[in-house]
């Protein structure tokens, strides 16, 4: 990750999504999903970059506009924090002649959880992120075992 432009308190846990694209545009719908995340308190938005892979060993990114961000009731805390290795990283599971849109988030209920429970004397003494694909395939295992 790069250097955090505009942020002046420490973040929690960050999270990638990286999200496919059908052209060099942000659709409409992708904003509107992610507002309403924002909205509901689950995220904070902190970078967005468009990728693109137009051949199997170039990538492109274009940096998103924050007017755009702002017109769809979005703000960008922490523009120019997603370096260019891990947008080469993500670069390279995209389809050739593809596009993506590659979100940095925050996952604010677990901070607002963590400060709530500290609040009345309560300690967090680890966490453990666990990919989807590796908690379904233990789902999956638990199932046939019955």
């Amino acid at each position: 990750m790069g250097e955090m432009v505009g942020v002046t308190r420490a973040l929690g846990d960050v999270e990638f999504f990286v999200v496919r694209l059908d052209s060099d545009h942000l659709r409409p719908s992708v904003l509107e999903a992610l507002l309403r995340q924002v909205e509901a308190g689950t995220v904070r938005v902190l970078d967005v970059l468009l990728i693109r892979r137009p051949t199997p060993h170039e990538f492109g990114l274009i940096e998103v506009d924050s007017d755009e961000f702002t017109l769809a009731g979005l703000e960008l805390h922490a523009r120019g924090l997603v370096a260019e290795d891990d947008v080469r990283h993500f670069a390279a599971v995209l389809p050739v002649a593809s596009s993506a849109l590659l979100i940095l988030v925050e996952p604010t209920w677990a901070e607002q959880f963590s400060a709530e429970l500290t609040f009345n004397g309560d300690t967090i003494l680890a966490t453990q992120f666990i990919p989807a694909a590796v908690a379904n395939a233990v789902l999956g295992s638990t199932r046939d075992l019955r």
